[in-house]
């Protein structure tokens, strides 16, 4: 076929613009951005693709402007050879005056600018925002050598969730069930192992330790053992288990001790169990009688002197404490009680606030018996209260006589005693207790929120850190919850470490677009990381812990609570404030010449109603032998006769008979006599 060169010529002239102008500046614009964009390598860094775009780079812009200045000589001689050469040359003119003259104006030339930057957009959007996600996503995607990385707390947050099942599917004869792990198998020791240790449970509250508790209590109830639980918050579901534990499994339901009084149930005398010894080591500690290294210690010392005195004389109850401290019982020497009453004084107004928790009082043989409980393998539930000073050092009073029992005796069945807010009641003796009632067939479990709660302890004369180092040693089991910093970096070390292959050094590649590429190098290395990171046990979601045995590594562990039928309500119990009512002092006699007509009689209903709430001045023979002295100076007095019964009278008509039980005295009715003029 014949080439059409007028044709051609033609063409050329009406395409030259817009065309053939605007494709010549694209192009050119696009050169000029290839060959002098990017930044220098260093030769030895460049595959042969980098040799090979250098070398464009360089040529290409040349070879387009030398194939443009060829393609007008082609055109200027194809006209000269039509037209010939004045008019060829006339032809190359026209063409140039057309597009300069449809050039410049302002559309053409806001056109042409647009045309001439276009590439540079398209590179720097291809720069700044494909070329860095691509290169992220052939990093993420790439065969690596090692699959380690660093504790990402993000990770973490994200690693564990809580699990929901029903722990008694996993009971299991002769092991404890302590919880699933990661995958959903179950985690268990043997029963010998966990009688053979002492655990200790560590979180902050609504996290789990509770539930952990329910689940171990539940299987000791299944197993037959005795359980002490120790509720001190009170936890709302604890009793309500332990009962449905009972009903389930056939057991007696558990005994309860309130200390707090609230209920009514479990009348407890702190020192009538154990021997003489041992329950004057724990009256010295109640009454906070130990040295202390102060002046006080020569007012302990006498009060120490007056209770190892009375010691072979008192029966333990709180009411004969009361009675040969006032100097009103009989077996001791008349040469002794007045000594015995001032040396007292300090003793007998601890008493006085005792009084305010009237199941302290009960009568000899009526108390909650600890040695029963421990012998019968029984199910005692211990209610107190952490923020009651009073009721801490009775707790901790309890808690000392079951051990000073479960070591002196080594009960044939096995007995758990769980602790919970354990750093209220933590002493000295409870700290020794966790190494020697192991081999007595006892272990222990301790609650508390951090690791350092144990140096925290209210009782001042206590070590903190000697306290909170024997609690670690001898508590072999550990199960941490989500808790505060400073305990998830203990337990992080305490999990030991492990090497772990990381990225040390990755090279990045920074172009003139303010964009960043992966490079092509990686520096690998091996650095130590705990095995249970601190960012695991901080991401820890509810019911989620660690647990270390102690003889293998950490594992994560799952736990839930027993499915619970119904809440079951502490019993109330209706208390009688009567039931005991401390003797009068003895009375001078010169009451023995009181006109027995001057006595006035109050009506009362019945010789036993008890008056709530009503204070009675017989308690406290101080204010019993003041009102005796401001009553002997008067000559007319308008006292109760209930009063006058415990005087005898010589003067008392046979006919009257005694009454049996004296009630307690209004002391506003009492107070109000004296002062009274005779008419």
């Amino acid at each position: 076929m014949d080439f059409d060169a007028i044709g051609f010529l033609r063409w050329v002239y009406d395409h030259a613009y817009p065309s053939m102008t605007f494709l010549f500046i694209f192009v050119l614009a696009i050169l000029i951005q290839f060959t002098f964009s990017g930044h220098i390598t260093k030769r030895d860094s460049l595959s042969a693709l980098d040799h090979i775009i250098a070398f464009l780079k360089t040529k290409i812009l040349i070879a387009y402007i030398a194939s443009f200045a060829l393609f007008n000589v082609f055109v200027l001689m194809l006209a000269f050879q039509q037209f010939g050469k004045e008019q060829g040359v006339k032809y190359l003119q026209m063409i140039y005056s057309n597009v300069k003259l449809q050039s410049f104006n302002f559309s053409s030339v806001l056109s042409i600018i647009t045309i001439f930057i276009l590439p540079y957009f398209f590179q720097v959007v291809y720069r700044r925002l494909i070329a860095p996600k691509i290169s992220a996503w052939k990093r993420k995607f790439r065969v690596s050598q090692t699959a380690d990385n660093v504790s990402d707390i993000r990770v973490e947050n994200d690693r564990f969730q809580s699990k929901q099942f029903d722990p008694r599917d996993y009971y299991k004869d002769g092991h404890m069930f302590m919880g699933l792990g990661t995958n959903d198998e179950p985690i268990y020791i043997t029963d010998d192992e966990f009688k053979s240790k002492n655990i200790k449970v560590i979180g902050a509250t609504q996290t789990g330790k509770g539930v952990w508790q329910q689940v171990a209590i539940d299987q000791c109830i299944w197993k037959g053992w005795g359980v002490w639980f120790f509720d001190q918050k009170p936890d709302d579901f604890i009793y309500s288990v332990m009962v449905q534990s009972c009903k389930d499994w056939g057991r007696k339901l558990p005994s309860v001790v309130d200390l707090t009084g609230e209920s009514g149930l479990g009348d407890y005398s702190p020192f009538e169990g154990g021997s003489t010894r041992e329950r004057l080591e724990r009256f010295y500690k109640a009454f906070g009688l130990n040295k202390g290294g102060t002046d006080a210690d020569h007012y302990k010392n006498m009060n120490k002197e007056v209770m190892s005195f009375i010691a072979d004389y008192w029966d333990g109850t709180l009411p004969h404490l009361e009675k040969l401290l006032s100097g009103k019982d009989s077996s001791i020497p008349e040469n002794k009680k007045d000594w015995v009453f001032e040396a007292s004084s300090n003793i007998r107004t601890e008493l006085a606030i005792w009084r305010l928790l009237p199941n302290l009082f009960p009568k000899k043989g009526e108390s909650f018996s600890v040695d029963k409980a421990i012998d019968n393998a029984d199910v005692v539930y211990v209610r107190a209260r952490q923020d009651d000073d009073l009721i801490r050092q009775i707790t901790t009073s309890l808690l000392v006589e079951w051990k000073d029992y479960v070591v002196k005796t080594c009960p044939a069945i096995h007995q758990f005693c769980m602790l919970d807010e354990a750093r209220f009641i933590m002493s000295d003796n409870v700290a020794n207790a966790l190494a020697t009632v192991l081999s007595k067939n006892a272990n222990m479990g301790l609650a508390y929120q951090q690791r350092d709660d144990l140096q925290k302890n209210p009782d001042k004369t206590v070590n903190g850190e000697a306290l909170q180092a024997s609690a670690e040693t001898n508590t072999l089991l550990t199960l941490i919850y989500k808790c505060s910093f400073d305990t998830a970096e203990w337990i992080a070390q305490e999990s030991g470490t492990k090497p772990i292959t990381v990225t040390k050094l990755e090279d990045v590649e920074t172009d003139g677009f303010g964009s960043e590429r992966w490079g092509g190098k990686r520096m690998i290395g091996q650095v130590e990381e705990h095995f249970i990171t601190t960012n695991s046990i901080r991401a820890l979601k509810k019911r989620v812990g660690v647990f270390d045995n102690n003889e293998g590594l950490m594992q994560f562990l799952f736990t839930c609570w027993i499915p619970l039928r119904e809440k079951t309500d502490l019993p109330v119990k209706q208390i009688n404030h009567s039931a005991y009512i401390p003797e009068a002092p003895e009375k001078s006699q010169t009451k023995n010449n009181r006109k027995e007509g001057k006595k006035q009689k109050i009506n009362t209903p019945s010789d036993s109603v008890v008056v709530e709430n009503s204070f009675n001045p017989e308690d406290d023979p101080d204010l019993m032998r003041m009102l005796e002295e401001s009553v002997s100076q008067q000559q007319d007095e308008n006292i109760p006769v209930d009063y006058y019964d415990n005087i005898p009278l010589e003067e008392t008509p046979k006919s009257e008979p005694k009454p049996a039980k004296k009630p307690p005295v209004d002391v506003n009715s009492l107070i109000s006599t004296i002062g009274k003029k005779e008419d």
